[in-house]
C-alpha cells in the first residue's frame, strides 16, 4: 500500500491541472509532496539541454531521500524528447536512490511513432528499460493504448487510460469581463483556445469565414499565443476578415478560463496530437456546443450530434459547413449544452482520482 506520493509538476503551463491532482489524492488521504518537472526551454544547445535533465534529475534524487515516498508520480509527454528525459531521469534515479520505490507518468500527448520508426536506442534499450521500470503508465485516450499495445505488448501491459481533472467553476459568467474586451455584444461568439500553430486548425477556422453566411453576426474568439501567431495574423488580413477575428494573445489560465462561460460555441479543429485538450473539454464541462475533429480523447467522450459536430480540420469547407449548420439550428445547440452539462461531471476532481487510486493499486499488484 502506498501511502506518500512525490508528484512531478510544470512550472507554469497547466500548474492547476497538476494540482488538482495533488489535491484529489490527498483527499483520499495521500500524503503528497511536489517538485518541477518540465522538459527544457527549446531554445537551448543540445548539451545544455542534456545538463538540465541531470540537474533535474540530481534534485528528484535529493526530494527522494528527504520525502521518502512510496511513489514518484512524473508528469510528461510520450515522444522521442520527452520519453528521452524520462529514460535518463529514470536510469539517474535508480542508479543514485536506493530505496523501494514504483515510478508512474501520465502523458500530456504522444507521439506513437517513436514506436515505429526502426531506431535501435528507442526498440532496444528505451522501451524495453521503462517498461520495466515503470509500475503504471497513464495515457489521456483508447487510442493511445491501443496502438502502444499493438506495437509494444510488454510496454501495453503498464498502460491505464486516464483523464484531466475539469473544474467548470474556474469560468464565471461576467458582463463586466466581457466589457473588458470590448466583447459585451450581441453578436455570436466562436471561441478557440490553444497554441497558434497550423496543427490546431486554425487557419482553417478563418479560411471558413468568407465562407460562413452569418458571419456579419459573430465574432471568433482566439486566444492564444503560438509559432505560426504571426502568419496567421497575416492571413487574416489577406482574408480582409479583421473586423469578424479577436485576438487576445497570450493570456494566463486563470483569465482565459473566463472565456468559456462567456462565449456561445467552441471550434476546435485541431490535428494536433491531442492527448486529452483542455480547451476542449472545458469547453465541454462549461456546457458550450462544440465543432472538433475526431481525436483521441474526443472520440472516447463525444458523439455527433449529441455533443459536437465533427469537422476535417485540413479542410476549411468542412469547418464552415458545421459553423452554418450550428448557427442556424438553436435547437441543436441547446441539446448540446445540455449534454456537455452532464458529460462535464465524469472529469470531477473526486472521480478522476479515485479511479487513479483504485489503478495504482491494481498496477502495484502486478508489479
Amino acid at each position: 500500500m502506498i501511502k506518500k506520493i512525490l508528484v512531478g509538476i510544470p512550472p507554469k503551463n497547466h500548474i492547476n491541472l497538476a494540482m488538482d491532482e495533488v489535491n484529489g489524492l490527498i483527499d483520499l488521504g495521500y500524503e503528497c509532496h511536489t517538485i518541477t518537472y518540465t522538459r527544457n526551454n527549446s531554445k537551448l544547445s543540445k548539451l545544455n539541454k542534456l545538463l538540465g535533465v541531470f540537474s533535474n534529475a540530481y534534485a528528484l534524487v535529493k526530494k527522494l531521500y528527504k520525502v521518502k515516498p512510496e511513489l514518484l508520480y512524473l508528469n510528461s509527454r510520450f515522444e522521442p524528447v520527452g520519453t528521452t528525459r524520462d529514460f535518463i531521469t529514470i536510469v539517474l534515479i535508480r542508479t543514485l536512490y536506493w530505496r523501494k520505490l514504483h515510478i508512474a507518468i501520465k502523458t500530456h500527448g504522444s507521439n506513437i511513432s517513436i514506436l515505429t520508426k526502426q531506431s535501435f536506442f528507442f526498440e532496444s534499450i528505451v522501451i524495453p528499460y521503462l517498461s520495466r521500470q515503470v509500475t503504471i503508465w497513464f495515457f489521456l485516450s483508447n487510442e493511445e493504448k491501443d496502438s502502444i499495445a499493438k506495437l509494444a505488448p510488454k510496454f501495453a501491459k503498464k498502460a491505464y487510460v486516464t483523464g484531466n481533472i475539469i473544474d467548470p467553476n474556474r469560468s464565471i459568467k461576467s458582463e463586466a469581463f466581457m466589457e473588458n474586451y470590448g466583447l459585451n455584444d450581441n453578436r455570436f461568439k466562436f471561441f478557440f483556445a490553444g497554441r497558434m500553430i497550423a496543427e490546431k486548425g486554425i487557419f482553417s477556422i478563418i479560411r471558413a469565414i468568407p465562407d460562413f453566411k452569418y458571419k456579419d453576426n459573430c465574432v471568433f474568439i482566439f486566444a492564444g499565443n503560438g509559432d505560426d501567431y504571426e502568419e496567421f495574423k497575416a492571413e487574416i488580413k489577406k482574408l480582409e476578415i479583421e473586423k469578424y477575428v479577436y485576438l487576445t494573445g497570450f493570456l494566463p489560465e486563470e483569465e482565459c478560463d473566463h472565456f468559456y462561460a462567456n462565449t456561445d460555441a467552441l471550434v476546435f479543429p485541431t490535428y494536433f496530437d491531442e492527448g486529452f485538450p483542455m480547451a476542449l473539454f472545458k469547453s465541454v464541462a462549461s456546457g458550450l456546443p462544440v465543432i472538433t475533429t475526431q481525436t483521441r480523447a474526443a472520440l472516447d467522450h463525444l458523439k455527433e450530434p449529441d455533443h459536437c459536430l465533427w469537422v476535417n480540420g485540413k479542410e476549411p469547407a468542412s469547418v464552415a459547413k458545421a459553423l452554418n449548420q450550428l448557427y442556424e439550428n438553436d435547437a441543436l445547440r441547446k441539446k448540446m449544452a445540455e449534454n456537455n452539462h452532464s458529460l462535464g461531471l465524469n472529469f470531477t476532481k473526486s472521480k478522476l482520482t479515485e479511479q487513479m487510486h483504485l489503478d495504482f493499486l491494481n498496477a502495484i499488484a502486478k508489479n
